[in-house]
């Protein structure tokens, strides 16, 4: 669901053309999901701004001879259906790169092609589970915990671009397109797996166990917030130690070297998260950055807009569209030739260019109203 969504918005972004192409009835289940004005979330605009969409049947052939002609001019196609419903509607990957050899199909699923759970839904919350996500935010044993963002299919989301820009390159040597497969499972085992799996890469027996690299750093925090502290070295701890109150423990075995604070992280982080000095996030910042110890305040979301830093990079942008009025989203975190770029375009309405689309395949008007009429096609006007 917002997997296809965010990595074509990503494309789009970037200078892409992108059509989204929607259900008739209610669209996209994402457009009122969350907080929302005119029926339409921020959710849904955060994923899908720039497109043009088409509401259109793809049960009827009118609808599959539609995305049949447009995949037939288009670069590459993204969808996230369950593996072979898109052969069943007539627009599977041979079907379409047979009219296109150029065209680069990626076919996203949620668990991948083959194995017993190839057919069965998945979500977000679902691939957390089963790609190790909820037992790394674990703290105790058979408690096991969501990460409370969108993180799989965000994930899913960047490979989807990551390939589809791998795929443009290679056909520029070839001059032909090809069909990729991205399974959720897969993309967050390989995202997850680096560190968070790092226990599980080396099998020898002779390997010495430590926690994770994300166990390593912590927040610390104080009556008036919170302080991201990412101490890694001896030195930094020197430092860090005293300042939580607790500097009898420099030159404790336990804290004296990176394997030893990683082979007993329980016992390091019950001094991490119980500072007996509770000097505030205004003067911890001060000893940290004074002591080049990687490190920043803890903002909350409903403050992230007034943060200097933020606003130095701009990271954000504000505008104002006719349906949803003034909004705030992040513009393209990637700054080509160092210049800052601009997204700030509206999302489509349900079907808003559906006439449009369709006009520029050479349909006539006519057979544009006819398809109105028998609820193939939905257009919604602004």
């Amino acid at each position: 669901m917002i997997t296809c969504s965010l990595a074509t918005m990503t494309m789009a972004s970037q200078g892409a053309e992108v059509i989204k192409i929607e259900p008739t009835l209610i669209g996209d289940k994402m457009r009122p999901l969350g907080t929302q004005k005119n029926g339409v979330s921020g959710f849904f605009h955060n994923c899908n701004r720039g497109k043009r969409s088409l509401a259109i049947d793809l049960k009827s052939s009118s609808g599959v001879k539609a995305v049949t002609e447009l995949a037939s001019q288009a670069d590459v196609l993204v969808h996230n259906y369950r593996p072979g419903v898109m052969d069943k509607l007539g627009l599977g990957s041979k079907d379409i790169r047979d009219n296109n050899s150029q065209i680069i199909y990626i076919a996203v699923s949620g668990f991948g092609t083959k194995g017993p759970m190839a057919n069965l839904p998945a979500f977000d919350h679902v691939i957390q589970g089963m790609s190790g996500f909820t037992d790394l935010q674990s703290s105790d044993e058979n408690n096991f915990e969501f990460i409370k963002t969108f993180i799989c299919d965000k994930v899913t989301a960047y490979t989807v671009c990551q390939a589809a820009t791998a795929a443009l390159f290679a056909r520029t040597n070839t001059n032909k397109g090809q069909h990729i497969d991205i399974s959720m499972l897969h993309a967050c085992l390989s995202f997850m797996w680096p560190d968070g799996m790092m226990h599980r890469t080396l099998k020898d027996d002779d390997k010495i166990e430590m926690s994770p690299g994300s166990d390593y750093f912590q927040t610390i925090n104080y009556s008036d917030g919170g302080v991201a502290v990412a101490a890694l070295t001896n030195e930094h701890y020197e430092v860090l130690l005293p300042m939580l109150g607790y500097p009898e423990y420099v030159g404790m075995p336990l804290f004296s070297s990176i394997a030893s604070r990683m082979t007993n992280m329980k016992e390091v982080n019950k001094a991490l998260k119980n500072p007996k000095n509770d000097i505030g996030v205004e003067k911890a910042l001060e000893i940290l950055i004074a002591a080049d110890i990687p490190c920043s305040p803890c903002i909350k979301r409903d403050e992230i807009e007034l943060d200097e830093q933020i606003k130095a990079i701009g990271a954000l942008e504000t505008y104002v569209t006719e349906e949803m009025g003034k909004l705030t989203v992040t513009s393209p975190p990637v700054l080509f030739e160092g210049e800052l770029a601009s997204h700030a375009k509206p999302s489509p309405l349900l079907g808003q260019h559906g006439h449009e689309i369709l006009t520029e395949l050479g349909w006539s008007e006519a057979k544009v109203q006819e398809l109105i009429e028998s609820g193939t096609l939905l257009i919604t006007s602004p």
